[in-house]
């Protein structure tokens, strides 16, 4: 048997123990597209009226279409090589909190580009993936449910953001204070320690 330099190494797939590459690259790059997209959301909101802010508005709905797209793909994949279980000895309240909080930033990743199309459908403003092809509206233009619809875009945005500094902060007590291993089997190098 030949043995490849560095790829028999290569997790692709969760184990037991920890994440593989592909569920690392998934949370990873969702969690830098999440942090962009609300400070994004929050800046842009105070633009003046005019082309950059049209053009910042494009970007932030183009990227939002990537974490619907990512957020399916990481929920397909999650089915195809379940995540490790919990750590033995973990708090039953705990990993129920846990549980809670992954649930709700998966609806949420989901939930909240589909009502960020809507919205821009019912307020008759296209969406142009990167500025280059513009996707067909799914809503005719509604005043009244293009405010209704920004208001939920900005409330789950102000509940993603608070979900995402929970679920970072316990990432990070476990690391520090219980100085287990649960931060470690999601970091993009290196394996748990034992």
């Amino acid at each position: 048997m030949v043995e490849t330099a560095g790829l028999d190494q290569m997790q692709y797939k969760n184990d037991a123990e920890r994440y593989g590459a592909i569920a690392k690259l998934l949370h990873w790059s969702m969690a830098l597209l999440i942090i962009t997209l609300i400070i994004l959301g929050i800046w842009m909101g105070e633009l003046p009226l005019g082309l950059d802010k049209v053009w910042y508005y494009n970007l932030h709905k183009s990227l939002g279409l990537i974490v619907l797209a990512l957020a399916l793909t990481r929920l397909v994949w999650r089915f195809l090589s379940p995540p490790p279980p919990p750590l033995s000895g973990q708090p039953v309240l705990e990993k129920l909190a846990a549980h809670a909080v992954h649930l709700a930033l998966y609806a949420a990743f989901i939930l909240q580009p589909l009502i960020g199309i809507a919205h821009s459908g019912a307020s008759g403003y296209p969406i142009v993936f990167f500025n280059h092809y513009s996707l067909p509206s799914i809503i005719e233009a509604n005043k009244e449910l293009a405010d209704l619809l920004a208001a939920s875009h900005f409330y789950i945005g102000w509940g993603i953001a608070a979900l995402v500094l929970l679920h970072a902060g316990a990432a990070l007590k476990h690391h520090f204070l219980d100085k287990d291993t649960v931060l470690l089997r999601m970091m993009p190098f290196g394996k748990p320690r034992s």
